[in-house]
């Protein structure tokens, strides 16, 4: 009594072709006339050129770009409520929020706070645009800009003294 059955069975493992000889010369040579046959297919387009800065690069409808606060166009105040959702959803850690409180003299935002500091870190960014999902009122949006030398936003609240 055998103790397995298959120990006598043989497994045959179907292989490629042999490489070298002809079949190998054929295939390396279709492989780089096919290749061949792709770049003078691109070289018959022409060439076309955007005129950087006067004319801009299209972009994707999707493409996530630069970070924008936005207003509430009735009242020009602050969407932002100073919530940190938005650093707290950041893979990259790379929002800061401090939050204060409104006062009637200074009523900033519809909420009780606003965000007297709002850093995103532009170097450490990622453009995940987790931040956009995360806020629960639609404070921070990411346009199509793609230059991130653009003019400053509206509004860049600066550090409070002690900070």
């Amino acid at each position: 009594m055998k103790p397995f059955a298959w120990d006598d069975d043989v497994v045959q493992v179907p292989r490629g072709p042999e490489p070298g000889g002809l079949g190998g010369a054929y295939r390396a040579f279709g492989e780089t006339l096919r290749g061949l046959k792709t770049t003078f297919g691109r070289v018959t387009e022409g060439h076309y050129t955007i005129m950087y800065p006067e004319e801009k690069t299209p972009v994707y409808p999707r493409f996530r770009g630069r970070h924008k606060l936005q207003r509430f166009e009735d009242t020009g105040l602050e969407k932002c409520v100073g919530c940190s959702l938005c650093a707290a959803a950041c893979p990259a850690d790379c929002i800061r929020v401090v939050a204060a409180e409104n006062t009637p003299d200074n009523q900033v935002s519809a909420g009780e706070r606003y965000a007297a500091v709002y850093e995103i870190n532009m170097s450490r960014c990622i453009f995940c645009g987790y931040c956009e999902l995360a806020c629960p009122f639609d404070a921070i949006t990411m346009g199509n800009d793609y230059e991130l030398l653009a003019d400053p936003p509206e509004h860049t609240p600066l550090r409070r003294e002690g900070e």
